[in-house]
């Protein structure tokens, strides 16, 4: 264990992070080289420059967070749901009011301060893990025995949220905090009665949203068939690209900076397809390093939370478990997408992707799988050691 003013915190959980980060780094000045075949060459020095910052901050949040009390953060879950919620209706006003200069092929999802700008969606991702643990602590009886009363009133905020994200849109999003509500109230004791209710109703919603959505549409059907002539050059043209880039990666890729998707070919690779970047610049040993990353890093976070919850620290365990739930789904529909198995959406890759928001959001994520691991060993089942506060 690695200790640092008196307290030890999981040297492995920190390499795994630490390694995710710096491959991320590395793999985001590549995705942005500004070669000569790229003619976006401008984009990729002031991008890499932002990226070590949103890294360094990222950092910064982590152990900071980490000296918080777990306890403070159920005691003010609500006032932090409310607050998010907040900036979800200001992103709202601001598509509304603002004028087309602020909307970005069609949406608008970031709100800026003097030049900083920041994406309210990451943050709920977080904020209702938080609500749903603390939730599932104060209506733990509700929650199993009562679907109504139990599940009412947060699904009435859920439904809420999911409006405000999908006016954005972000579908992706709805998605990722959909599932993270559910399977943190499913943990918290709401019955597979209630999950496959709940569950039908998502999964309607999302079906209704993409039939009658033309663009999620033309999505879907160029995920059946992305290389056909009538998608490769359109709606499939992201899913083609990004096969071909795995492909010519091979078992040990071209190399870093090697490789020719990023040319102009792939769009975004610094962030919704870096990892067909890694596939390709890395092979499938590369592939293969970051899946294993990533499951240990979210076997570890379930781990955590089902310490706690044997030491009787419900919304602790909660809390943990949720943070691997949430950052499992987001790897893995970013994963699917890059490799086809899923359509195309687009998401950040946690801690590698480029983007100030999400690294600092999945940092503090990091930050409070530390302190509820701290506290678990401060209980005993071991050697006691004192932990700041």
């Amino acid at each position: 264990m690695h200790k640092e003013n008196g307290v030890f915190l999981d040297k492995n959980l920190i390499a795994t992070v630490f390694f995710l980060l710096m491959l991320g780094m590395v793999m985001v000045y590549s995705a942005r080289l500004p070669l000569p075949s790229n003619t976006d060459l401008s984009f990729g020095t002031y991008n890499f420059g932002m990226h070590p910052v949103h890294i360094c901050l990222g950092i910064l949040a982590m152990f900071l967070v980490s000296r918080v009390p777990i306890l403070w953060f159920e005691r003010v879950s609500g006032p932090l749901l409310v607050a998010g919620i907040f900036l979800l209706i200001l992103v709202f006003l601001k598509k509304t009011f603002g004028g087309s200069d602020v909307v970005i092929d069609g949406a608008v999802r970031s709100l800026n301060l003097n030049g900083v700008t920041f994406q309210p969606a990451e943050l709920m991702k977080l904020l209702v893990v938080i609500f749903a643990s603390a939730y599932a602590v104060r209506r733990k009886d509700r929650i199993h025995e009562d679907l109504i009363r139990g599940m009412g009133p947060i699904g009435l905020i859920l439904f809420f949220i999911i409006i405000l994200l999908m006016l954005q849109p972000d579908l992706g999003s709805v998605i990722i905090i959909s599932s993270s509500v559910i399977t943190v109230l499913f943990l918290g004791g709401m019955t597979l009665k209630a999950i496959f209710i709940v569950t039908s109703f998502l999964f309607t919603g999302v079906f209704l949203t993409i039939i009658f959505t033309e663009f999620r549409l033309n999505r879907l059907l160029a995920y059946l068939d992305p290389c056909a002539l009538e998608h490769s050059h359109n709606a499939g043209w992201q899913l083609c690209q990004a096969l071909v880039a795995f492909g010519n990666g091979g078992i040990f890729g071209k190399g870093i900076g090697l490789g020719s998707a990023k040319l102009g070919h792939l769009p975004l690779p610094h962030t919704d397809f870096i990892f067909s970047v890694i596939g390709e610049e890395l092979g499938f040993i590369g592939v293969l390093s970051v899946l294993i990353a990533y499951s240990f890093l979210i076997f570890r976070a379930i781990n955590i939370g089902r310490e706690a919850m044997s030491k009787e620290k419900l919304f602790a365990g909660l809390l943990a478990q949720g943070i691997g739930i949430s950052l499992c789904i987001q790897a893995l529909i970013h994963v699917g997408v890059n490799t086809g198995l899923l359509p195309t959406k687009g998401l950040t890759l946690p801690f590698i992707s480029y983007g100030g928001s999400s690294m600092l959001i999945v940092c503090i994520c990091i930050g409070i799988l530390f302190r509820v691991d701290l506290e678990n060993k401060s209980m005993g089942g071991g050697s006691r050691k004192r932990i700041y506060s």
